[in-house]
């Protein structure tokens, strides 16, 4: 009866450990945000989107899927963003230096100023 009861109370803890442990945000989670937070820094610091690309650019999708931007398959962090010929007009926001697995941008035939910040 004892082993029962030292049983059922293992089992209460583990699912007590487990809950708690799922509502921690993972790693890639909290990348993500990063990513998706410096993507909208990005998208404040335009002053100009005469063709509304960056309309797309919002909470309904994720980002990895709005237009101009690449993410890896396996961590989906930003990896790549293109984004020539669009005639944005502004700067480059520092949180763009906040997306770490950004390996390549295009943001030729824009007038876009700054520098691209190191991360």
């Amino acid at each position: 009866m004892k082993l029962q009861g030292n049983l059922w109370l293992a089992a209460i803890f583990l699912s007590l450990l487990s809950f708690k442990v799922s509502l921690l945000p993972s790693v890639n989670a909290l990348g993500n945000e990063t990513d998706r937070l410096a993507l909208f820094h990005f998208k404040q610091s335009i002053t100009s989107d005469p063709f509304g690309i960056l309309s797309w650019w919002n909470h309904s999708v994720s980002f990895c899927n709005w237009p101009g931007i690449t993410c890896g398959r396996r961590h989906h962090r930003v990896t790549a963003i293109v984004l020539q010929g669009y005639n944005l007009k502004g700067s480059i926001s520092p949180h763009i230096g906040n997306l770490s697995f950004l390996r390549f941008i295009n943001l030729q035939n824009n007038s876009i100023s700054g520098e691209i910040p190191p991360q």
